[in-house]
C-alpha cells in the first residue's frame, strides 16, 4: 500500500445572516464573496462556486479530510463577518446565524449543484429554489 489517499469530497454549504437580515447587497456582497474566495485559498480549501442573495450564501467547496467541516465553516463565517464589520461604514453589522447547512455532493450531481449555486439570484426571482437547500433551522 502506498501513502497516497484519493479524496473527492464536495460540500454544498449554506450560511444565513442572523434573522435573515438583508445585508448582502451590492458592494458588500461582492466584498464578502471576494473575501471568502481568498480565505478559502489561505485555509487550503477549494471554493468551486459561491452565490446567494441578500440574506444567505451558498458555497460548493472542497474541504480536505484533515479539516473538520465545522472548523472550516466557522473560520469562513467568523473571519468574513469580522472583515466586513471592520471595512464597512454604516449602521448595519454582519452577523451570521449560528447554524449552517451542509450536504455532500456526488460527482454525478456536481454540475447540477454548481449551476444551482451559480444561479441563486435567478432561482429566487423565479421562485425555483430547492427548499431543502434553502432552509436552516437554528436557535439564535
Amino acid at each position: 500500500m502506498t501513502g497516497k489517499t484519493y479524496k473527492s469530497i464536495y460540500y454544498h454549504i449554506v450560511i444565513i445572516t442572523k434573522g435573515r437580515q438583508k445585508f448582502l447587497k451590492g458592494d458588500i456582497k461582492e466584498k464578502v464573496n471576494h473575501f471568502i474566495w481568498n480565505k478559502c485559498k489561505k485555509l487550503g480549501l477549494y471554493l468551486h462556486r459561491i452565490g446567494g442573495i441578500e440574506d444567505h450564501l451558498h458555497m460548493l467547496i472542497y474541504i480536505p479530510p484533515k479539516m473538520a467541516v465545522a472548523k472550516a465553516v466557522g473560520q469562513l463565517k467568523g473571519s468574513s463577518s469580522y472583515f466586513i464589520n471592520q471595512e464597512c461604514i454604516g449602521d448595519d453589522i454582519l452577523y451570521w446565524q449560528k447554524g449552517y447547512g451542509v450536504l455532500t455532493v456526488s460527482k454525478e450531481n456536481y454540475q447540477r449543484i454548481y449551476d444551482y449555486v451559480k444561479n441563486q439570484e435567478e432561482h429566487h426571482k423565479e421562485q425555483e429554489v430547492w427548499e431543502d437547500y434553502e432552509e436552516i433551522n437554528s436557535e439564535d
